[in-house]
């Protein structure tokens, strides 16, 4: 499960959960709702999280996820869920990447910072 929200455990916030939880009963990604040991907080944990209402969004912690708004509320999807990018770059531009990559491959992080330093040093003198 990668989606994980909180909500404090309170007289109003059940009705809100739920709410979330009747969302979330008819689509495709499951949600299994949980407490914490005191019952002080409800968890809601899946791959996918609808948030039907705005409103709902506020009294929510998001713990694990990547909110998108959506009209009317908001959906909360893995973190790592991402989007794939063709680029086309001109063959320039391709040879002066792979001389950069070959120049800082056998470098550490700190000896390419100090060097980015030391030019920028010599270019303000």
């Amino acid at each position: 499960m990668k989606v994980r929200i909180k909500i404090e455990n309170t007289r109003d916030n059940q009705e809100k959960a739920r709410l979330i939880r009747d969302a979330n009963r008819d689509s495709e990604h499951p949600v299994t709702i949980s407490f914490s040991k005191d019952a002080k907080e409800i968890f809601f944990h899946g791959e996918f999280i609808h948030i039907p209402n705005e409103h709902l969004f506020k009294h929510i912690t998001l713990l694990e996820g990547q909110v998108k708004k959506r009209a009317g509320g908001y959906d909360i999807q893995p973190a790592n869920k991402g989007k794939t990018v063709n680029l086309h770059l001109d063959a320039g531009l391709v040879a002066e990447l792979n001389e950069i990559r070959q120049h800082v491959m056998s470098k550490t992080q700190h000896d390419i910072v100090l060097e980015i330093f030391k030019k920028g040093l010599d270019q303000y003198k």
